[in-house]
């Protein structure tokens, strides 16, 4: 749905414009239904912008507060809440992580080290028992299977992703070294978030309203390969 007359509200600083004009283009030309975009410069906010919808179905508009699933980009935050833990003494990055968590031992992982897991060369990067919402709700059933999880090629020989299972390894060696047991994300906004006073959360409170979320559309797969790059598909 190509959009010829979004609104896009905020403010861009003298010579950031060109940014603006990007973020424009993602709505008339590469069908972006709604988007935020705020950059800190050397300290400095020079942009913030948000526009288009955050419901498709409801068209309503994106606003100033409105918040969004950022994927991936959480793993920079979990980490540097375990950094903080680190540099409280709470655990040491050489360290075996069965020191601190024994279950972690199983099917050859005794030796695995914090520092392998946070460098994605532990080789626990998937999941090979069914985990739903119901399991990751509950920490003590979550931690049987983490523990119970075989790597898949031996630790430290190589470096493969760990993009849907890293942050739930880090929450539940967290919860063994932290004195109030908090997960991550707990550990997180008790630290970090709410000293800081962020509005960013790992696992949503039940406060946030709904009228506050951006819901996501699925793209559509076929017209995504007109927009990647062609080195992107050359790649080994």
């Amino acid at each position: 749905m190509k959009q010829t007359n979004v609104a896009i509200s905020g403010h861009v600083k003298p010579g950031f414009e060109a940014v603006r004009e990007a973020f424009v283009e993602n709505f008339t030309r590469r069908n972006e239904l709604g988007a935020a975009c705020c950059i800190y410069y050397r300290g400095e906010k020079v942009v913030d912008l948000w526009g288009g919808v955050r419901n498709k179905r409801t068209c309503e508009p994106w606003e100033e507060d409105t918040m969004v699933i950022v994927f991936s980009t959480t793993k920079g935050l979990s980490g540097l809440a375990m950094a903080l833990a680190n540099s409280r003494g709470l655990f040491d990055y050489d360290e075996r992580i069965a020191k601190y968590w024994p279950e972690f031992a199983q099917q050859g992982k005794d030796k695995i080290t914090v520092r392998q897991l946070l460098a994605h060369q532990a080789g626990l990067f998937a999941f090979y028992k069914p985990v739903d919402k119901s399991i990751i709700a509950d920490l003590d059933r979550l931690a049987v299977i983490l523990a119970q999880q075989k790597p898949e090629y031996e630790p430290g020989t190589r470096q493969v992703y760990h993009g849907i299972t890293l942050g739930y390894y880090e929450s539940e060696l967290l919860r063994r070294v932290d004195p109030k047991r908090r997960s991550i994300g707990q550990y997180f906004q008790d630290e970090i978030a709410a000293v800081l006073g962020l509005d960013f959360y790992i696992r949503l409170p039940e406060e946030i309203p709904n009228t506050r979320l951006a819901t996501l559309q699925d793209a559509n797969r076929a017209l995504a390969i007109f927009h990647v790059p062609i080195p992107f598909f050359l790649q080994r």
